[in-house]
C-alpha cells in the first residue's frame, strides 16, 4: 500500500530528501524514531490504519494534523471511520502549515 496518488506525488516532489514506501503505521513509527521528518497522506486511510502508531508518534513528540492545519481526531462513525487527508510530523511544527487545495 503506497498511498501515492497524484496529489501526494506533487507534494513530495516539492521536498528535498528521500521518500519511502511503507504502511501508514510504519511511516508514523519512522517519524517517532527520527528517521523521517514528515509524512503527507493525500489519500484514503481508516482510523484503524493510524490510531496505534499515532499514539506512538505523539509519545515521541510528533503530531498529526489535517492538511488545513486543524486537529486530527478519531471516532468518526458518521464518516465510516475514514480519515481526512493529513500530515504526520516527527516534531510538532511551530505553526500549522496548510498544504492548500489538494
Amino acid at each position: 500500500h503506497s498511498g501515492r496518488d497524484e496529489s501526494t506525488k506533487r507534494f513530495i516532489a516539492t521536498l528535498k530528501g528521500v521518500a519511502a514506501h511503507a504502511s501508514s503505521s510504519i511511516k508514523f513509527c519512522r517519524l517517532a524514531e527520527g528517521e523521517a521528518d514528515l509524512y503527507p497522506r493525500i489519500g484514503p486511510t481508516c482510523e484503524w490504519d493510524t490510531a496505534a502508531a499515532h499514539a506512538v508518534l505523539n509519545a515521541a513528540g510528533g503530531t498529526v494534523l489535517q492538511v488545513d492545519g486543524s486537529p486530527f481526531v478519531y471516532g468518526k462513525a458518521d464518516l465510516k471511520y475514514l480519515n481526512p487527508h493529513f500530515v504526520a510530523w516527527g516534531r510538532a511544527p511551530q505553526h500549522a502549515p496548510v498544504l492548500g487545495s489538494v
